[in-house]
């Protein structure tokens, strides 16, 4: 296994004195100061997996699509900062301080899906569900690049998502800094690049037991161990009995950009 070492630095020494976002434009002035704001609560998909690291220390590494909405000022520069969102996230904390919930998060995202969207990546520290961290991105055709510092409140395996976010002035100025080296025994090598964020995701089959269930969402927890939520929509099959029951299910990607769920299509009894 190849050994990895990650250094996060959340609005570190070049951000430390002021909180600021930048929009490089050839038609516009070069360099203008920016800010938005964002939300994604929606949680279109989730997958979480816990493991004992070498230290024999506890870690949650959660992978999750998160959909919302971006919104700037309607200064014509800045308003390529506003439209639908969509952010894909993998985010690694320390469960043994549950409290603090000491980690980082890698990702990317999306900004509208037309020819001005803009898309890019991101890097953050993570603190008692408190996001601090930088993002990178460009504008379809490369017409603008965006460099800033993030914030937000971020719950990865929970039901909120990322909540009052802010990009450039504005944002929080606390300053987090992580190291973090493999954290299980038998790890992926997880530096293979993120998927774009406009790349069609594939259905997508998983093994295991119900261990929740609601008129609303399905949960099926297989080896690793791995959590896997699905939403059930109106055409999703019945599931009525199947809590702590061992099932086959198929989820898929279903409704209209940029708001699809991923949602049930198919379960079976497994045994």
């Amino acid at each position: 296994m190849r050994r990895i070492l990650f250094i996060a630095l959340g609005t570190a020494v070049a951000l430390a004195t002021a909180a600021v976002a930048v929009a490089v434009v050839p038609s516009a002035s070069g360099v203008s100061a920016t800010t938005a704001d964002f939300a994604a609560g929606t949680v279109a998909q989730s997958a979480t997996r816990t493991c004992t690291g070498a230290d024999a220390r506890k870690y949650e590494v959660t992978e999750g699509r998160y959909t919302g909405t971006m919104t700037s000022t309607s200064n014509p520069v800045n308003l390529i900062l506003s439209g639908p969102l969509t952010i894909h996230a993998r985010t690694t904390y320390d469960t043994t301080n549950s409290a603090a919930k000491l980690g980082y998060v890698e990702g990317t995202f999306r900004v509208k899906d037309d020819d001005s969207r803009v898309s890019g990546r991101f890097w953050g520290t993570l603190s008692n569900g408190n996001l601090v961290g930088f993002l990178e991105g460009r504008a379809r055709g490369h017409h603008a690049v965006v460099l800033g510092n993030m914030s937000a409140g971020f719950d990865p395996a929970g039901t909120t998502g990322f909540t009052a976010g802010k990009l450039g002035l504005g944002s929080s100025t606390t300053m987090l800094a992580v190291i973090a080296g493999p954290r299980c025994h038998g790890e992926k090598d997880e530096s293979r690049p993120e998927p774009k964020p406009d790349r069609p995701v594939r259905p997508a089959s998983v093994r295991g037991e119900v261990t929740a269930l609601s008129d609303k969402e399905i949960v099926v927890t297989s080896k690793g161990p791995t959590t896997t939520k699905c939403a059930i929509g109106t055409g999703s099959p019945a599931t009525a009995g199947l809590l702590n029951k061992q099932v086959e299910m198929k989820c898929e990607y279903l409704g209209a950009a940029p708001n699809q769920i991923w949602t049930l299509t198919r379960i079976e009894l497994h045994r």
